[in-house]
C-alpha cells in the first residue's frame, strides 16, 4: 500500500472540497493518504491523522494543494526528507505546479504508474546576522532578498571578493527556480530550471549602470548593509519569512545541501510552461 502525503491549503481549497477528492481518489487505489494530525479534517478522518515529522519520513510522494506559495513552504519541508512533491494548482500562475484541480485524477494516476519525470532544484541556505534578531539561517527555493520599505545601500561579495555597492530598493539573489519569480519582475534574467547558477538582481537602483550578475550555483555570495533611510528594512526569505536589519548586519548566501524534488507528468518542457504561463501564449 502506497503512502501518499497531503498538504492542503485551506485557504485556497474552500471547504477543502478538492483534498476530500483527493482523498477519494486514494482510497480508490489502495493508497493511504496522510494528513498532520493537526489538520482538522484529519480530525474527521482519524484514521489518516499522523504527526508531521511520520508524515515525512513515510510519504512515498506528497500532494500539495494551493499556489505557488504552497509549494515554496512545502518543497522545503520535503527536501529536508528527499521526499517528492506533487502540486495541484489552486492559485494563480502556479509555475512550480503539476495541474488544476480538474486534472489532478490524471496526473495522480500517472504518478502512482511511475510516469513522470522527477526535477531536481537547487535550494539556497541563508545565513542572517541581525543585531536585532540574532543569527539565523533559512532555506530558499527561489530568493533570498534585502528589502521592503527603504532605500539602502548594500554591499555585495562573490567569494569574499567585492563586487560593488547597489542603492536602491534592495537586493536579491535568485536560484534558476527563482528566477521567473521576483527576480523577474525587478528585471532580472531568466534561467533554465536545471541550471547551475544564481542571479544577483538590484531592486530599482537608483544607479544607471546597475545590472544584474549571474555567478555560479557554488560561490558564496555576502550582502551587507551599509546605509539606509529610516525605514526599516528586511531580509526576506522567498517573500514568506523575513528577519529585521539594521546597519552593519549582513547574509551570506549559498548552495543549500538539500535540492527540492518536483514531480512532473506532463510532456511540456520549461520554455513551454514559460511560454504559457508567463507570457499567456501557447503552443505555436
Amino acid at each position: 500500500m502506497k503512502k501518499v502525503g497531503i498538504l492542503p491549503n485551506a485557504k485556497k481549497d474552500g471547504g477543502l472540497v478538492v483534498t476530500k477528492q483527493l482523498v477519494e481518489l486514494l482510497e480508490k487505489r489502495g493508497c493511504r493518504p496522510m494528513l498532520q494530525e493537526s489538520h482538522h479534517l484529519a480530525q474527521s478522518l482519524r484514521r489518516y491523522g499522523v504527526r508531521e515529522d511520520v508524515l515525512f519520513k513515510e510519504a512515498e510522494f506528497l500532494v500539495a494543494l494551493g499556489g505557488d506559495g504552497t509549494m515554496l513552504s512545502s518543497a522545503k519541508r520535503a527536501s529536508r526528507y528527499n521526499v517528492p512533491l506533487l502540486g495541484i494548482n489552486m492559485g494563480h500562475l502556479g509555475f512550480l505546479t503539476d495541474a488544476g484541480p480538474d486534472h489532478m485524477e490524471e496526473s495522480l494516476d500517472k504518478v502512482l504508474a511511475g510516469d513522470y519525470q522527477l526535477e531536481k532544484r537547487m535550494m539556497l541556505r541563508a545565513e542572517i546576522f541581525s543585531n536585532k534578531e540574532g543569527r539565523r539561517s533559512a532555506l530558499a527555493l527561489n530568493e533570498v532578498s534585502i528589502c521592503r520599505g527603504s532605500v539602502v545601500d548594500v554591499e555585495v561579495k562573490v567569494n569574499e571578493e567585492y563586487i560593488d555597492d547597489f542603492f536602491g530598493d534592495g537586493i536579491l539573489v535568485a536560484t534558476p527556480t527563482g528566477s521567473t519569480a521576483y527576480n523577474l519582475a525587478a528585471g532580472g534574467p531568466i534561467l533554465k530550471s536545471d541550471a547551475n547558477m544564481l542571479a544577483i538582481t538590484p531592486i530599482c537602483p537608483h544607479m544607471l549602470h546597475a545590472r544584474s550578475i549571474v555567478v555560479g550555483g557554488g560561490d558564496k555570495v555576502e550582502l551587507i548593509v551599509r546605509r539606509y533611510s529610516r525605514q526599516k528594512i528586511f531580509a526576506v526569505v522567498d517573500g514568506q519569512n523575513r528577519c529585521a536589519l539594521e546597519e552593519g548586519d549582513w547574509i551570506t548566501i549559498s548552495k543549500a545541501k538539500f535540492c527540492a524534488s518536483i514531480l512532473k507528468t506532463g510532456n511540456t518542457g520549461f520554455y513551454d510552461v514559460l511560454r504559457n504561463k508567463m507570457f499567456g501564449r501557447g503552443d505555436r
